[in-house]
């Protein structure tokens, strides 16, 4: 005799991620856990915490977005006079926590710059 694996074709295959347990259907799903539902059993305020592992029947993926691409930039900048400066990025973040001479601030930028 043989055993056959019950699945309705209609529920798809669900992970929990997040923290903390979800009750559901009379059982708990813990952070992890790989479970099958329905996609209109699950609940749209639960979809930041559970998503689906197969294709939605009837919906089509949300196309990633898109990002523009932004080339770092780095400058030296002189810190107060003695020869001393500091490598800051294009929001005038320091990237050096310590003081560099010209010489070694210049390296600094182009290695970054690459």
């Amino acid at each position: 005799m043989e055993r056959k694996k019950d699945v309705n074709n209609d529920e798809i295959r669900w992970k929990k991620i997040g923290g903390g347990s979800l009750r559901f259907k009379g059982r708990i799903i813990k952070p992890g856990q790989v479970f099958r539902a329905k996609a209109d059993e699950i609940p749209q305020s639960f979809r930041d915490v559970v998503v689906p592992l197969q294709e939605i029947p009837g919906q089509k993926s949300p196309a990633p977005p898109e990002h523009e691409v932004v080339e770092p930039v780095y400058t030296a900048k002189p810190r107060g006079g003695g020869g001393w400066y500091d490598v800051v990025d294009a929001n005038g973040k320091n990237i050096n926590e310590k003081a560099l001479k010209k010489e070694t601030a210049d390296k600094l930028v182009r290695d970054l710059s690459k």
